[in-house]
């Protein structure tokens, strides 16, 4: 049998893993039962070599009726035996699971997470503590590994880390110092102190998939393979030291990938590893979400494969994202976000004069006569010199048409407009929108991107129309930057 010192010994090196200050405020997930009961006893017998400020938070579940009542008292006699703070909640867990129609299991682990958050926020505490053992994180790493997981399902769970519930508005630090310390080290630790901590009797029900590793696959593979659980703690490490090499890699590349607008890079990608590209868009959702809940493989495959296709293209992915790939960047949008520096479609407009014609959204188009200038070259792409006689044409200003048909300058045949977009990596879900000077003999200058060559400036021209797409001060919108 274990010593109470060797039970000591290895949660301090826990909570020195999960980097737990001298000082701090900890929230103890405290079930009363022989787990975080034997935490709570240590905890409280490391509190003045470690200076540490102690909360039992309970949660009574109300999923077994009279027993989560037992339980409840049950802990809270441990803890105030431990001379440390008790605060206990009660929740109608099949109530909430029915109302939002999810598994009892899901909607417990919700509502107890969201009580440990208050509680941390609260107390103003370093984060919430939980009785994982070295048992449940080599059940987590079986469990992960038959489901067919990474590498991030198979470093199973960390000593400290930030766990996010987006549906029940929770972000909050969880420390679990016993995950190199066996289930016997507990219940052993308990019995030498005499505590009679709360037995669940759901936990050797075999309708739970954990519970049936924890019951039967486990031992027997314990049988079969001496210290198999301590060998798949050992695995979860080796994943996870492996994992930070990863991460680090990725985190290089997707850093250098990341522009000012927010989006990527598609250079950057070029002649990466696959493997290494789906982990950047696994970084670049993450990133954009704060999280990755319900983003699947097969989401991630689909977004590599458009990656590495035509660009102007884009595909729905879990919590209202959408993965859009451009001709040199590619990136994520909320539904909401417009990214188009163009307004929405307008009606058609008649440019009959030289003046400047409202477009929306903050923007104008300027036309105007000027001097030939020394460089046709304009300073930015939302500037065109064209022909002066385009100005006593009949000009109009609107949206693409089916049909649409130009003649990009510098090129002989017409192309289709769609054809035209499609080579100018013109992203799909702004091209209804893009102003088109159009007039009688055809259209002229599709904004921001190309004249057309029969429009274009000739030797014999001292004068010109001068295209400019402006603001309402009419200064030059240089959206190139």
């Amino acid at each position: 049998m274990s010593t109470d010192s060797e039970f000591i010994e290895l949660l301090d090196s826990g909570l020195s893993q999960a980097l737990v200050p001298n000082g701090s405020t900890l929230i103890v997930a405290f079930s009363g039962g022989p787990d975080s009961s034997a935490l709570l006893a240590g905890l409280a017998a490391l509190r003045e070599r470690q200076r540490l400020s102690l909360v039992a938070v309970h949660v009574n579940h109300q999923i077994r009726a009279a027993m989560s009542d037992r339980d409840q008292s049950t802990a809270q006699r441990i803890a105030e035996s431990l001379n440390v703070t008790f605060q206990s909640v009660v929740l109608d867990i099949p109530a909430q699971a029915t109302a939002t129609k999810v598994s009892i299991e899901l909607a417990a682990r919700r509502a107890r997470y969201g009580v440990m958050a208050k509680a941390v926020a609260d107390h103003q505490a370093f984060g919430v503590v939980t009785g994982h053992t070295r048992d449940d994180q080599a059940e987590t790493v079986l469990l992960h590994a038959a489901r067919g997981s990474g590498l991030k399902g198979i470093s199973g769970m960390d000593h400290n880390s930030i766990l996010r519930i987006p549906e029940a508005s929770v972000e909050l630090r969880v420390l679990r110092p016993m995950l190199d310390t066996p289930r016997t080290e507990c219940l052993a630790y308990c019995d030498n102190l005499n505590i009679e901590p709360a037995i669940d009797e759901s936990n050797n029900s075999r309708n739970y998939t954990r519970n049936k590793i924890r019951l039967d696959v486990l031992p027997a593979l314990n049988e079969s393979v001496p210290e198999a659980s301590q060998a798949l703690s050992r695995l979860a490490k080796n994943a996870t030291d492996d994992l930070e090499i990863i991460d680090w890699i990725v985190d290089r590349h997707i850093t250098v990938a990341r522009e000012a607008s927010g989006s990527y890079s598609r250079f950057t990608t070029e002649g990466l590893p696959r493997g290494l590209i789906s982990r950047m868009l696994m970084k670049g959702y993450e990133s954009h979400v704060g999280h990755l809940n319900n983003l699947e493989r097969i989401h991630v495959s689909k977004m590599s494969n458009l990656l590495e296709r035509h660009s102007g293209t884009s595909i729905e992915l879990p919590n209202n994202v959408e993965f859009y790939v451009d001709k040199k960047t590619f990136g994520f949008r909320s539904t909401g976000d417009d990214d188009c520096p163009f307004p929405m479609p307008a009606t058609e407009t008649d440019l009959t004069e030289s003046g400047t014609f409202d477009l929306g959204n903050d923007l104008s188009i300027k036309v105007e006569m000027v001097d030939r200038p020394a460089k046709l070259e304009a300073s930015n792409q939302y500037i065109t010199f064209a022909a002066p006689d385009l100005v006593s044409q009949s000009l109009k200003l609107r949206n693409r048409k089916n049909g649409d048909r130009f003649q990009p300058l510098g090129m002989e045949p017409r192309v289709k407009l769609q054809d035209f977009f499609v080579g100018a990596g013109v992203p799909e879900r702004w091209r209804d929108r893009i102003p088109v000077v159009d007039s009688d003999r055809g259209i002229i200058w599709i904004v921001g991107y190309r004249l057309a060559e029969w429009a274009k400036v000739l030797p014999e021209h001292t004068q010109v129309t001068r295209f400019t797409l402006t603001d309402p001060n009419n200064r030059d919108k240089d959206r190139a930057d």
